[in-house]
């Protein structure tokens, strides 16, 4: 429980950005931006898979920073908690949203997925991808990482991140700008976790709350 605790905050935090500007922002603020490129883009239904695939790639990061080395989990969770805030600083401000395409009634099974994806998502929040920012994530976790004898594994992560790249944008989910921005925001955080003291003050808020909610100190 200790182990997954800065995960488990990390991650909170995140939910509470990707939610809280469904509430925060009016319809009439949506900023569609449609650009020649992204009417170029192909619908795609079935991509939605690669779609749903990407939470189980994310899962095993958290799991991988949780039980790896601490100074790789604070850099990478510390940027996590930056690159966020900064999005949700860009969500207010700068309300990018989807023009989702129509979708029969009476479509494949790949249509009721996405379906049921557009149900219970909202439009609004596409700029940056946050699918498209936990993936780069991702893959440079693994890429300083995973040791020599396992470079396979971050090869696997690059191809099914920027296979997710594509599928946002196929699934109707992200405008291509949105998937520039996710990735873009990543390393910005990346770096300037790699050259302040973010870490380590990421590493003594974990130290007092661990130590606040398991030894009783304050």
């Amino acid at each position: 429980m200790i182990t997954l605790l800065p995960a488990a905050i990390t991650f909170g935090f995140n939910c509470f950005v990707y939610i809280a500007p469904k509430y925060m922002i009016s319809p009439e603020r949506y900023i569609f931006l449609d650009m020649e490129i992204d009417r170029h883009i192909p619908f795609i239904p079935q991509f939605v898979v690669i779609y749903y695939l990407s939470f189980f790639q994310w899962l095993n990061y958290y799991l991988q920073a949780s039980f790896g080395p601490i100074e790789k989990r604070d850099r990478y969770l510390s940027a996590e908690l930056l690159a966020k805030a900064i999005c949700f600083v860009i969500f207010l401000a700068w309300p990018v949203a989807m023009r989702w395409p129509s979708l029969p009634e009476d479509g494949n099974i790949w249509i009721k997925i996405l379906s049921f994806t557009y149900g219970v998502d909202a439009p609004v929040r596409a700029f940056p991808s946050i699918h498209c920012f936990y993936s780069w994530t991702c893959f440079r976790y693994s890429m300083e990482t995973e040791p020599e004898g396992r470079r396979w594994i971050v090869w696997l992560q690059g191809i099914f991140s920027f296979t997710l790249f594509a599928a946002t944008t196929l699934v109707k989910q992200h405008y291509f700008i949105d998937v520039i921005g996710g990735i873009a925001v990543a390393e910005l955080a990346l770096q300037i976790t790699n050259r302040t003291a973010l870490p380590s003050l990421f590493d003594t808020f974990i130290e007092k709350i661990t130590s606040c909610l398991f030894t009783g100190n304050k």
